[in-house]
């Protein structure tokens, strides 16, 4: 099993630092992309279908063009071996998939940062963190029971910043508290795209 997912995680990122350099051009300093508005996925829809808020893909220019080979666990004392793998999975009666992978854990539980980037968006409502990082790549954190006073749009974080703490708010009322943590990075030519990809396969446990 341990190969089979070192396999997995090895394709996983061969794709994206291939589909990540064949989009980004060469970063030149002081350099800001267009200022478009593109919409983030709402807690819990697939990310081509219900979609809400926004960010700016001006942070692209002060992030690596590389995505990273892996992610540190971001929920405090969580095991990389206890997540169910459910990235996929039906959700809504079958109408959409499970884009991401749920990480249960008690309701207060310290989450941070799985890689270093820029907070694109803080959505209060469902209580959702969106975070872009090298290569583009976008981390979407939700169901969080609270957030860290003085979390902000454009604020830089890096893998010990504490970004929320475990809830179950939004559509994730009547289960049991956990992170929702999903993998997005944009369609060739689309800074604005959020294709998804499984983040399990990244995913490596924090020294204890």
């Amino acid at each position: 099993m341990s190969l089979l997912r070192g396999f997995a995680a090895s394709l996983s990122v061969l794709l994206l630092v291939v589909l990540a350099t064949s989009q980004t051009p060469p970063l030149v300093e002081g350099a800001l992309w267009p200022e478009l508005r593109c919409e983030a996925p709402a807690a819990g829809t697939a990310a081509d279908g219900q979609r809400r808020g926004s960010y700016r893909p001006r942070l692209l220019d002060q992030v690596g063009p590389v995505p990273p080979v892996a992610l540190l666990m971001p929920v405090e004392g969580a095991r990389v071996a206890d997540v169910h793998p459910s990235y996929g999975d039906p959700r809504g009666g079958g109408t959409r998939s499970h884009e991401g992978v749920d990480i249960m854990a008690p309701r207060g539980t310290p989450v941070r940062a799985a890689a270093p980037g820029f907070v694109t968006r803080v959505d209060a409502d469902a209580v959702s963190v969106t975070i872009i990082g090298d290569g583009g790549i976008r981390y979407f954190y939700t169901h969080f029971d609270s957030l860290p006073e003085g979390l902000t749009e454009g604020q830089p974080v890096d893998v010990d910043t504490i970004i929320g703490f475990v809830g179950n708010t939004g559509n994730a009322a009547a289960t049991a508290p956990h992170l929702h943590f999903g993998v997005y990075y944009g369609g060739l030519g689309d800074w604005c795209g959020w294709v998804p990809v499984d983040p399990l396969p990244w995913l490596v446990d924090r020294e204890s």
